[in-house]
């Protein structure tokens, strides 16, 4: 399974069980990646992807259901748990919020594989990571 992140510089993900921020030029970055593919996503990402409701399959239990080749958006999880995990993307706002949430991945499991810089459209600039994990 692959895995999307939105992470501050302290890997924090939400505050106050809200998403910590949103770029429109990342939502469009997602989908320039997906080649079709359905994007996995719980039913609190949902409104984040209101323009993109074709190309999402919102489910509660969308990480359990998740297949090896499924592309899952995270926001509200924690994966720890989750061994199938085969890819990471992160986009790192490059900034810190205010966090009470933070992703749980160990990322020592997995290498990093590509990171490129882009300019957002209300970040001036967001951090592309892309994570693959070690065998």
């Amino acid at each position: 399974m692959k895995v999307i992140l939105c992470l501050d510089d302290n890997n924090g993900m939400l505050f106050n069980k809200r998403r910590q921020s949103r770029d429109r030029i990342v939502t469009e970055d997602v989908f320039s990646d997906l080649n079709g593919q359905k994007l996995k996503i719980s039913p609190f990402s949902e409104k984040l992807f209101a323009d993109y409701s074709q190309s999402v399959c919102v489910d509660d239990d969308f990480l359990n259901k998740a297949d090896e080749n499924d592309v899952c958006f995270v926001e509200d999880r924690a994966l720890a748990t989750f061994d199938n995990i085969t890819e990471i993307v992160v986009y790192k706002w490059n900034r810190v919020y205010p966090a009470d949430f933070k992703c749980d991945v160990d990322f020592e499991a997995f290498a990093m594989v590509e990171e490129y810089e882009f300019q957002g459209f209300s970040h001036e600039k967001i951090t592309k990571q892309i994570f693959r994990k070690k065998t």
